[in-house]
């Protein structure tokens, strides 16, 4: 016989999960009145409910896992791929998919691991600006390195469809990044959902344009975040060398809020500048903004 993966839902978990989700839609409002959480802590629930009611229906998992592997077999990417579905010994409540060997990325010593990175960030963008469906639960436990080197992606129950129009969106936000047009950012913020239209006057006077340009001219070093946030501190303290001469420990507490003045002052100046430039002699920066230390 051959060795085989067996999923099987407990029994009941439906009227479980349902009576989870109805006594956190009934405390929702509540909370959410009694904490002034300025969230739809319902909707939250209800959107919460509709991917765990989904998540149990395993025919659909199924063909979302079926579907992951021909589409990148279609588009030459066989270095993933999800664990190959049995289907006659599948059903709503069963998914059997045939056995795979492999351990953890995040836990693999291979040298491959770096390529194998780029293989799995490769199959986010395309399930993400290409497929339209999209694996929402890509946690260190779901991405395997198999001893061929091929990286396989396990558990598709939770999966998200992603409209042609937000594709297009993306990967309008994308392009403006890669050619520095920060100036189009808050407009690809719009219409990706996540500032409200009436709210771009506000977005702009902000001084976003100005923070995406420094961070992401330091982030296209590498080195992720702290790498980012390394060279910023190096670069200030080069930039404030003269302030800080009088200081033998540039790390110092002292060192530090004389540096970060400086970097706050700066700040607020080009923020003030960005908001002259589009016309508006009356912007001012926000608290907001005026908060970064670096």
């Amino acid at each position: 016989g051959e060795e085989v993966a067996v999923k099987v839902q407990r029994p009941s978990v439906l009227s479980d999960v349902a009576l989870d989700l109805h006594m956190l839609r009934s405390v929702a409002p509540l909370y959410q009145k009694s904490k002034d959480i300025n969230t739809d802590l319902v909707a939250l629930v209800d959107a919460w409910g509709e991917g765990f009611v989904n998540e149990l229906d395993y025919r659909a998992e199924a063909k979302a896992t079926k579907e992951f592997s021909k589409a990148m077999k279609e588009r030459g990417l066989g270095s993933v791929f999800a664990p190959e579905v049995v289907d006659d010994l599948s059903s709503i409540h069963v998914l059997t998919t045939k056995w795979v060997d492999g351990e953890r990325l995040s836990e693999s010593d291979a040298d491959d691991v770096p390529r194998l990175c780029g293989v799995a960030l490769n199959a986010y963008l395309t399930m993400m600006l290409d497929t339209g469906t999209l694996h929402c639960d890509p946690h260190p436990g779901n991405l395997l390195r198999t001893p061929d080197g091929r990286l396989c992606i396990l558990d598709w129950g939770m999966v998200i469809e992603v409209p042609e129009d937000l594709q297009l969106s993306l990967l309008e936000f994308i392009a403006d990044l890669n050619a520095e047009n920060y100036e189009d950012v808050p407009d690809d913020l719009v219409k990706l959902q996540f500032v409200p239209e009436d709210k771009i006057d506000e977005l702009r006077e902000s001084g976003l344009t100005v923070a995406i340009s420094n961070m992401l001219s330091l982030a296209a070093e590498g080195g992720g975040p702290k790498g980012a946030m390394k060279r910023m501190v190096a670069n200030n303290k080069e930039k404030y060398a003269d302030a800080l001469a009088e200081f033998d420990d540039l790390d110092s507490k002292e060192a530090t809020a004389v540096r970060q003045k400086l970097f706050q002052e700066d700040w607020k100046k080009q923020m003030a500048e960005d908001a002259l430039s589009r016309g508006d002699n009356n912007s001012s920066p926000s608290s907001s903004s005026s908060s970064t230390t670096v």
